[in-house]
């Protein structure tokens, strides 16, 4: 009996309501806070529309197929969660869903500069001008994603060590991240009033979409959270950073998923292969000129050499005997 039927089986006598419990219970030891509530969502709607019916692959497509209208990226996504779901009940998911490959949305450094200068110039709320701000400039320096800064802890930054610690980020893995020095000064002020326990922005996932979404109409460009990320990794592999510590500080299981951001600014491949005029030339051909007298101080002989030909390596290659009697000279010049 292969694995599969034994999860079937044990899984047989549970109603759809202890099914879900049980394999809820399991998400919130595998996957972070941020990811259980949009794995529930769906998975609450599979409950509803299975209706007290035990699962089935025919019943799991037929639900998927209720979003076929969705973007591709979203079928995906849902067809992932369900096959989860199914694999754990023992009854699998035979469906592929192709992965779409669309390169990350590049964002202009001065749309960034429109945006912070969109919330310090704000009318309504000054007292959180100093927070949008730094939550702006810490999402563009760091990389950090949309749920790793609504998560991050006062205590979760080192100043001493330059050092922003994501806990449990995706995938529940861990990282650090290096702080440039230009944040450091104005974060000293930023935690000044802040308890290690604190939340450092106090805002929400959600909450940072929508604020970043309001920000951006007022500055009057397309900004989401995602971008400032974006702009991260293209800035970091732009300055000649390896594509091996990219995908450490984006914190990617896999290199692919981070090569996706090479050459994503606009005539950035256009440059690279303009780099090929800039060959350097070959250097000009040098001609020397060797002249042997003998001991009369007549012309013995005239001997011209072609290429690049250090003089001193002609030298120590003439015989101790000639060598007092040579004398080197470049093309129209005399006694060089």
């Amino acid at each position: 009996m292969d694995e599969k039927t034994k999860r079937r089986l044990s899984h047989k006598n549970l109603t759809t309501d202890e099914l879900f419990t049980g394999y809820y219970d399991l998400l919130k030891i595998r996957i972070t806070p941020n990811q259980y509530l949009q794995y529930k969502a769906l998975l609450d709607k599979f409950q509803a529309f299975l209706g007290g019916m035990p699962p089935s692959q025919a019943l799991a497509l037929k639900f998927l197929g209720l979003y076929t209208h969705r973007a591709q990226a979203t079928i995906f996504r849902y067809t992932g969660i369900i096959r989860g779901f199914m694999d754990w009940y023992g009854e699998g998911l035979d469906v592929k869903v192709k992965k779409p490959k669309h390169l990350p949305e590049y964002v202009e450094p001065a749309d960034i500069e429109k945006l912070v200068e969109a919330i310090t110039c704000k009318h309504n709320h000054k007292d959180t001008i100093a927070r949008d701000e730094m939550l702006i400039r810490f999402a563009q320096m760091t990389g950090l994603r949309r749920s790793e800064l609504a998560n991050l802890k006062v205590s979760d930054i080192h100043l001493e060590k330059r050092t922003v610690f994501v806990r449990q980020g995706k995938g529940m893995k861990d990282r650090a991240v290096p702080i440039p020095l230009s944040l450091i000064s104005k974060l000293i002020s930023f935690l000044a009033d802040k308890q290690p326990s604190d939340s450092l922005f106090n805002l929400t996932s959600r909450s940072i979409t929508d604020k970043l979404s309001t920000w951006s109409k007022k500055a009057g460009v397309k900004i989401h959270p995602h971008q400032l990320r974006h702009s991260y990794a293209e800035q970091l592999l732009e300055k000649g950073a390896a594509l091996t510590s990219v995908q450490a500080l984006l914190g990617h299981e896999s290199l692919q998923t981070t090569s996706v951001y090479l050459g994503i600014r606009p005539n950035a491949l256009r440059e690279a292969v303009d780099k090929l005029d800039m060959v350097k030339p070959m250097p000009e051909q040098t001609y020397l000129k060797i002249k042997i007298h003998d001991n009369d101080n007549n012309l013995a002989d005239n001997i011209e050499i072609q290429g690049e030909i250090p003089i001193n390596s002609v030298q120590n290659s003439v015989s101790n005997f000639f060598k007092q009697h040579i004398q080197f000279e470049k093309d129209n010049q005399e006694n060089t």
